[in-house]
């Protein structure tokens, strides 16, 4: 694509001494901050002919694009992007349109998918495990197994020796809060290097690889607690994973979880790629599940962007005649 203005002289006639020996990137980023979209768009396209796959310049081009109201130009780049990202992380070729349908979904709020693509749930994760724990515990100031495991210890009083399972366990950060409660306690993730992390914490009785939902259903294991921390947020829809959490549940066993909070019907995917719930959608999925709500909270989870995260806390229990 050829530049539509010569940005050096642009930024020249803007008072920028030795603009000949400025960087396009650097230019690029001047001339946005005065507000010169054009020649800063200029900038960035001889750059990227120069070096096609950089990414920050990628993103800066299409925030330029979309500012100038210019959509439809923006479509093929984050596409590009998105296809990058799918190579890099190794997601297989079958897999790809599903991510980059949750992708987009997530960026434009077109129609969201019903939950993250397994693959990408991994890939994911796999990634961000060497350094998850600290991320999440400093710049995202992140304490959803704290809360859950509050309001856990309310409703449970001193029952203890439970066998309990917990869902997307991650690196099992609520490995160590749950354990005063276990008999037994297991944790299920699809992420192997986010396993990896939770086998080391030495706090869990077994730990395997695979997809929630279906592993519940294919399970004749039954707890008395089943957790999931700061994991729904990658579902939508949360009708199947409540059924099948349902039948896993113990007569008057409990089934708590986080998500953060929604303020429109039903549930919602945020430009974070991240869903929301409802609270009212909860409550219909619990009931469709005959499961019973004993404890609701609201409380911040974790921060971002610098601002806190208000989500639900939710205990649920199964009938003791069930």
């Amino acid at each position: 694509m050829k530049p539509p203005i010569d940005w050096r002289a642009r930024l020249e006639a803007c008072g920028f001494e030795g603009a000949e020996l400025v960087p396009a990137t650097y230019g690029a980023h001047v001339l946005w901050s005065w507000r010169e979209p054009l020649a800063a768009e200029a900038a960035l396209l001889e750059h990227l002919d120069q070096q096609p796959e950089d990414k920050d310049s990628l993103k800066m081009l299409i925030s330029i694009l979309q500012e100038s109201g210019r959509a439809r130009e923006v479509v093929p780049l984050r596409r590009h992007l998105h296809e990058r990202r799918c190579h890099e992380w190794r997601i297989p070729e079958s897999e790809r349109e599903a991510v980059i349908a949750y992708l987009e979904a997530a960026e434009t709020g077109s129609t969201p998918p019903e939950r993250m693509a397994d693959a990408h749930v991994a890939a994911l994760f796999d990634v961000y495990a060497p350094s998850f724990d600290d991320s999440l515990r400093g710049f995202l100031a992140y304490r959803a197994p704290e809360r859950l495991m509050d309001a856990v210890r309310t409703v449970l009083g001193g029952r203890r020796e439970l066998d309990v399972l917990d869902l997307g366990c991650g690196t099992g950060l609520a490995g160590p809060l749950l354990r005063p409660f276990a008999r037994r306690l297991e944790g299920i993730d699809l992420s192997k290097g986010m396993l990896d992390k939770a086998r080391e914490r030495g706090v869990y009785d077994t730990l395997r690889a695979g997809e929630i939902t279906a592993e519940l259903a294919a399970s004749t294991a039954s707890h008395d607690l089943i957790v999931a921390v700061d994991v729904l947020v990658y579902f939508g829809a949360l009708e199947p994973l409540f059924q099948q959490a349902a039948r896993r549940l113990a007569p008057g066993g409990l089934f708590a979880f986080t998500v953060e909070k929604g303020t429109e019907p039903g549930y919602r995917l945020q430009p974070t790629a991240r869903y929301v719930h409802h609270l009212d959608y909860l409550r219909r999925c619990a009931s469709a599940a005959y499961l019973h709500p004993v404890l609701e909270r609201e409380d911040t989870l974790r921060k971002q962007g610098g601002q806190p995260v208000t989500g639900h806390v939710v205990v649920l229990s199964k009938s003791e005649t069930s």
